[in-house]
């Protein structure tokens, strides 16, 4: 596989170039993350994502061509979108833009399968990630996770001692570690960059899903983990709780789930919308779970809501309509609305007092004067 790092552009004008390869049939969204509420929409065009990845880079006033752009390539068709999709993802990790906003397109207009990707260059902290000897960088990440995936090949039997209920488990086991999986008809293959590396009987590995056990004292010690994780590590983080892009809290569940124990977590979700559920790989006790096994996924995105940040005490704001960084448009259209309320400052009102004079009379009289005892 080859790697390529394209033009920057200050309009984003890749997004405009894959859409139109999409509207064409020679262009496939294969995945979409980190565009915050957008995700949670029916329809998404594309001056949409132009519009978030805009908003994102229009915090860091001294890149004028934000986009970052880029295509991955194989040789042929030796390697299918999944797998492109698979490296790309891990490739963007490396390169640090994994928490980005982007978009990865396969295309299938040319004899070499290849994805395309288009990001920003500026991260959601209004920082610029380093561009220094960018291509040289971008060709040894893709090195890099070659090399991981090739290493699985050698630790490919290792997987199949791990304990699942279901071959859809074991499956997502394997593609997330990598491999491609294809059932046909009663046989279970497992490939490689597009060549088979192993076959199995489907029965077999049915079979094994009937020795499957739930380990309830695991399960227990999960869902502490998960609890601890979701109260201190999510809602305890003010940036990462007030924000309202739910694929950035997953991604950071995942990850201090994997630090705390070991564990991996494959989320379900049909059309970049919600997750209705999710799988838990054990690397530690070598099981594959279901998530409904230690906590719904109906508390996980209760416990990932920004609603139920427990609050401290109240901080007061200065908003300055000349920071660059505030909308005055969204302001306004919040003190229209009686969204932002300004608390009104009693006024004193001073008056003349009917005793004022009675008792402070005298003082004034004496202002000035030497103290004298008239007794």
């Amino acid at each position: 596989m080859i790697v390529k790092i394209l033009g920057s552009s200050a309009t984003f004008a890749g997004v405009r170039y894959n859409h139109e390869k999409m509207r064409s049939g020679k262009g496939e969204l294969l995945k979409v993350r980190n565009f915050g509420s957008l995700m949670g929409l029916d329809k998404i065009g594309s001056q949409d994502y132009i519009n978030y990845l805009k908003a994102v880079s229009s915090v860091n006033k001294r890149v004028s061509k934000p986009q970052f752009h880029a295509v991955i390539s194989a040789k042929g068709k030796t390697v299918s979108k999944e797998e492109l999709l698979d490296t790309a993802g891990k490739w963007l990790a490396e390169m640090g833009y994994g928490q980005n906003p982007y978009l990865i397109i396969f295309h299938n207009d040319t004899e070499n399968n290849h994805v395309h990707i288009v990001s920003t260059r500026i991260d959601k902290c209004g920082k610029k990630i380093s561009s220094a000897f960018e291509k040289i960088r971008s060709v040894r990440a893709l090195s890099t996770v070659c090399k991981k995936q090739k290493s699985n090949i050698k630790n490919l039997e290792n997987f199949f001692h791990y304990r699942h209920s279901t071959v859809a488990q074991m499956r997502t086991l394997l593609e997330k570690v990598g491999f491609e999986v294809r059932i046909e008809k009663d046989l279970f293959q497992i490939l490689n960059y597009g060549k088979s590396v192993r076959e199995f009987k489907l029965a077999d590995i049915e079979n094994n899903c009937d020795q499957y056990c739930t380990d309830k004292k695991r399960a227990q010690q999960l869902k502490a983990i998960f609890k601890k994780v979701l109260s201190v590590d999510i809602q305890g983080n003010y940036e990462v709780s007030q924000t309202d892009d739910l694929s950035s809290k997953l991604e950071l569940l995942s990850k201090m789930m994997r630090k705390r124990s070991g564990i991996e977590l494959e989320f379900h979700s049909k059309d970049a919308k919600h997750p209705y559920g999710y799988t838990i790989i054990d690397h530690t006790n070598r099981s594959v779970m279901k998530g409904s096994e230690v906590m719904p996924i109906r508390e996980i995105l209760n416990g990932l809501s920004t609603n139920n940040q427990i609050q401290s005490e109240p901080v007061e704001y200065r908003i300055s309509f000349s920071d660059p960084r505030i909308e005055v448009d969204y302001i306004l259209s919040e003190l229209e609305g009686g969204g932002l309320i300004e608390e009104a400052v009693r006024e004193i009102e001073l008056k003349d007092d009917v005793d004022d004079e009675a008792i402070h009379g005298r003082n004034r009289q004496r202002k000035g004067k030497a103290r004298t005892n008239t007794r």
